[in-house]
């Protein structure tokens, strides 16, 4: 199965890279047109200095200074008049914002001024809305000015994440734990499992992936937490039908669905870096596992998500280096220690949410969740004030990127080919073994 999911998505990401290259080379650029019309919001991002509109397969981009009114009370469903000059992604002349903006589906870019709300039209994405924007405001009354650490763990809201924090978590190599993937799902799921453990395995496993699909709405179905709700989805097929999981295998045939679909996610440092992770953790998840199988030095679970971490780190480290032009050389130190304690502080978290009205046990849980929090910025703030523990690159090169992809997979390759031979000459031994005795 592996190789022919591999074989498909070979032959479809060949097909994707040549129409790429093809669109660079026949680019010409275009130039913008003046509009006025009105507009249907379908989502809303909200920057430090500006707010992000979507509508159909249009991206508005309203800075503050220009309508902070209007946009304050802007949600899906709102039909706004836009005056403006709307520009295609086609022929954009900033090709890397364009190309992750059709990446992620839309072909114009229109910057302008929002004239009015001509009316708002309640649908299903409103709902969501009004429930992150309640939620949020409910996190901000619990915990105030630890309020966007917590938004960024339990529906990955970084924009109220200051920029000492963000760096911070970058030059230790652990802002994946504050986006949503497969971490964050595998967590939740976990836990949802231990809650239920007294109903049946079928009922239990419905209710869990129910719960899953209603947390990736509520996170903004971003395309990461979309994607590992899909590989849960799968994980849990393949108990039903009683079928071995291959992580590999799901990684191939759904990035070769989505490529297939647009070819522009490849253009997404989301969608490759997270690819990349869990290609790295079917390749080496379960030697890093054994390791720590051997020295015991953790507990079983949070050995196992630590593993985990840390394997994912192996083959998105180039990719860090190109997309960010960084690399933290004590990534793997600090995953070591900061994934055990996002594990810990996981069910405090949210327990103190669904608990805070009861009387000191609410509080008890939130100095819990606090105390957790200074020991995980305490301790990465130290190991990154060591001057080697991070190195900065003025630009990346995308040939220094494919070289470290293929050392990687020269000693991985060779390491498989010995193991191999280690375990054909065991059995040669315990056969042979085998035979003197029955003789």
């Amino acid at each position: 199965m592996r190789r022919y999911s591999f074989v498909i998505f070979i032959c479809i990401f060949i097909s994707a890279v040549f129409t790429l290259v093809y669109q660079e080379r026949s680019f010409i650029e275009s130039e913008p047109i003046e509009v006025y019309r009105e507009y249907q919001i379908d989502q809303v991002e909200k920057r430090p200095n500006y707010t992000m509109l979507y509508s159909g397969d249009s991206a508005i981009i309203q800075y503050e200074y220009s309508s902070l009114d209007y946009t304050d009370n802007i949600l899906p469903g709102s039909v706004i008049a836009v005056e403006g000059k709307v520009a295609a992604l086609k022929g954009h002349p900033q090709r890397g914002y364009a190309n992750y903006l059709r990446s992620r589906g839309y072909n114009y870019l229109i910057n302008g001024n929002i004239d009015d709300i001509v009316s708002h039209k309640s649908n299903f994405r409103t709902l969501i809305y009004e429930i992150r924007e309640y939620l949020g405001k409910y996190i901000d009354s619990v915990y105030r000015v630890d309020s966007p650490f917590v938004k960024a763990l339990v529906y990955g809201d970084r924009a109220e994440m200051n920029e000492n924090d963000t760096e911070l978590f970058s030059k230790t190599g652990i802002s994946h734990l504050l986006a949503i993937s497969g971490f964050h799902i595998g967590l939740l799921a976990s836990m949802a499992l231990i809650l239920l453990k007294k109903l049946p395995s079928n009922i239990r496993y419905f209710i869990v992936l129910g719960f899953i699909f209603i947390y990736v709405i509520i996170t903004g179905a971003r395309p990461s937490a979309i994607r590992a709700g899909i590989f849960y989805l799968m994980y849990i097929a393949s108990i039903f039908y009683c079928k071995r999981y291959d992580v590999i295998s799901s990684a191939f045939l759904l990035s070769s669905v989505l490529i297939a679909l647009n070819p522009y996610i490849l253009y997404d440092a989301g969608f490759t870096l997270s690819f990349m992770a869990v290609i790295s953790i079917g390749m080496f998840y379960q030697s890093i596992n054994a390791t720590f199988e051997k020295t015991k030095i953790l507990p079983k679970y949070i050995a196992n998500l630590t593993s985990m971490t840390i394997s994912a780190q192996v083959l998105t480290l180039p990719l860090t280096y190109f997309y960010f032009q960084r690399i933290s050389i004590i990534s793997i130190f600090s995953n070591l220690i900061s994934v055990p304690l996002v594990t810990l502080t996981y069910p405090f978290m949210l327990s103190s949410l669904v608990l805070y009205k009861i009387p000191f046990l609410g509080n008890l849980l939130v100095s819990m969740v606090k105390s957790l929090k200074f020991i995980l910025y305490y301790f990465n703030q130290k190991i990154s004030a060591f001057s080697l523990s991070y190195i900065d690159f003025e630009a990346s090169n995308i040939y220094t990127t494919i070289v470290a992809y293929v050392l990687i997979f020269t000693f991985y390759f060779i390491f498989a080919i010995y193991t191999l031979k280690e375990n054909k000459n065991e059995l040669q031994g315990f056969a042979e073994k085998y035979w003197q005795w029955k003789g």
